[in-house]
């Protein structure tokens, strides 16, 4: 399991949340859950565990386009 306090580009989403929280970005657990569930924020699952790209969350937060 990585650790919260590493440095990751892939995480669970409460991982790449707290970083996200702690790196100055306003957004909840629920948002991140709900842009997976919708399929605008990609996701690999390992059982019912998503996980998510740091670099992609941060994308949609900042209005840039997701890579292709």
């Amino acid at each position: 399991m990585i650790s919260v306090n590493s440095v990751c580009e892939v995480g669970t989403i409460p991982q790449i949340h707290t970083r996200l929280v702690r790196e100055g970005f306003h957004v909840s657990e629920y948002a991140l859950r709900i842009w997976v569930k919708q399929g605008l924020l990609p996701a690999v699952f390992t059982g019912n565990r998503a996980l998510i790209s740091y670099a992609n969350a941060v994308r949609i937060l900042t209005g840039d386009p997701l890579p292709q």
